[in-house]
């Protein structure tokens, strides 16, 4: 009987389990088995993914108030800008000349004499007296 032998390969890595070099395996370590291995990681991998999704939360709700800030700001700086635009304005309104050229505007003619009404004697007593004296026109 003819037996065909293969040579052996020269490229090949090591491979424990070739039939050639048994002899070269080495024994697995006895340890803990790679499920309870597993089961002890979870607990961490499951932490470091809460912590990272809560960071993620609060870093994503730092950038909405940092924005909600800033259009406040802006906000702000544009109010007071209206604010000093009216309070000029209104100042010019009630300026003396204004006044006068709106009532001339309005047919209204400053009066050619001036009068002082003194309220009437009435009873001191009562302090409504001259509210109601004021609004009857007397």
């Amino acid at each position: 009987m003819t037996t065909i032998a293969a040579k052996p390969r020269l490229w090949a890595p090591f491979l424990p389990f070739d039939e050639e070099d048994t002899a070269r395996a080495t024994p697995r370590r006895r340890g803990l088995p790679r499920s309870l291995v597993a089961w002890l990681l979870l607990p961490a991998l499951a932490a470091l993914v809460t912590v990272g999704v809560m960071y993620a939360a609060q870093t994503a709700q730092a950038t909405a108030l940092t924005y909600q800030i800033a259009s406040l700001r802006a906000s702000n700086s544009q109010l007071s800008n209206t604010q000093e635009l009216q309070a000029q304005r209104l100042q010019e309104l009630q300026s003396a000349g204004q006044v006068a050229q709106s009532a001339s505007h309005l047919g209204l003619a400053p009066p050619s004499t001036w009068t002082v009404v003194n309220p009437p004697a009435a009873a001191t007593s009562d302090p409504l007296t001259p509210v109601i004296v004021a609004l009857r026109g007397g």
